[in-house]
């Protein structure tokens, strides 16, 4: 089954590799910054989700709960409970469900979107969930824990179907992404700088992509499956792989300052023009187009800007500030 996962890989990668990388900085579709709100929110705000239709869902790590925003009104009118330290929240492809991970309590909330209600509650067996990932379908939801690997989650069923071992994924477990066309899943082991590859048919790791020196914090990547993207919060770097070659061989690119502790997390734009990766420390959001790999513009957030949302056409970005606010880019 490895090989057979690597070769779709070649293939599918060999087909699309550049693809999406017509754009210049000068090209209307690059991501715009026309206007940003900053709007209070307390509780520390940290991860983001928004559905199709734009709801939005916002973590607060300090306050055990989730915040929920209409967008285009900006404003928090809800709150939902969920648990302790809540690190990651996804929303489901049609926007029915969201799912919250409360890092403290190893435990899963699902949240019933037209309710606003948590309807569930899904314990992982051991350690605590640094963030989750849902399968493109929807169909799975991935505990990535800090000590004990991935839990896997039935998202129909809603309990915990297997688990893939921290001795093959690695500890402290910060990032994962999913190919957009084939059955790969990409998980970050932060202080070991390693990505692993792992194959969702039969949860098996194929592949492990390692940055030496660096600690890999959030991972993308591109819409056509070409490149890889990781950000290093040790090195202030987005790393860069190119996936079609099959080589694990990357790039780095400064982001910002170049302190310790600041590049955070990476986002894609749905048309797979520009990359936007926020910086803890500097307090700004980086916009790159993604073909010139070149910094073509910046949000000034303030703060320390943590998980970057988009919505299902690329024209706003949610991005949730620890400092106490969300600023909504459009």
């Amino acid at each position: 089954m490895k090989t057979s996962a690597l070769q779709l890989l070649a293939v599918f990668g060999a087909a699309t590799l550049r693809s999406g990388c017509s754009s210049s900085p000068t090209e209307p579709h690059v991501f715009r910054v026309n206007a940003v709100d900053s709007i209070a929110l307390g509780g520390t705000p940290f991860a983001v989700a928004i559905s199709p239709v734009g709801i939005t869902y916002v973590t607060q790590s300090a306050a055990g709960s989730a915040a929920r925003a209409n967008q285009p009104s900006p404003p928090f009118s809800q709150l939902v409970p969920v648990g302790p330290l809540p690190s990651q929240v996804r929303m489901s492809p049609d926007g029915q469900t969201a799912y919250v991970s409360n890092q403290d309590a190893g435990t899963v909330t699902i949240v019933d979107v037209a309710q606003n209600q948590p309807v569930d509650t899904v314990v992982v067996p051991a350690g605590s969930i640094l963030t989750i990932g849902l399968s493109p379908d929807g169909g799975r939801v991935y505990a990535l824990t800090d000590y004990f690997g991935v839990y896997v989650i039935d998202a129909r069923r809603r309990t915990v179907i297997d688990s893939i071992r921290a001795t093959a994924t690695g500890q402290l477990l910060t990032g994962v992404a999913f190919h957009p066309a084939l059955p790969l899943m990409y998980v970050a082991a932060r202080d070991a700088g390693t990505v692993t590859v792992i194959d969702t048919r039969a949860d098996t790791v194929v592949k492990t992509y390692a940055v030496s020196g660096g600690r890999i914090q959030n991972v993308a990547i591109a819409r056509d499956g070409s490149e890889l993207y990781g950000t290093d919060i040790q090195r202030s770097g987005l790393v860069i792989w190119n996936l079609a070659s099959g080589s694990t061989s990357y790039v780095e690119l400064l982001i910002g300052s170049g302190q310790v502790r600041n590049a955070f997390d990476v986002a894609v734009t749905p048309d797979n023009a520009s990359l936007l990766v926020s910086t803890l420390a500097d307090g700004k959001v980086y916009v790159l187009n993604r073909a010139t790999r070149s910094v073509v513009d910046s949000i000034r957030t303030g703060g320390s800007p943590r998980y970057i949302g988009l919505d299902s056409d690329g024209a706003n970005a949610v991005i949730p500030n620890e400092s106490g606010w969300v600023n909504f880019v459009r």
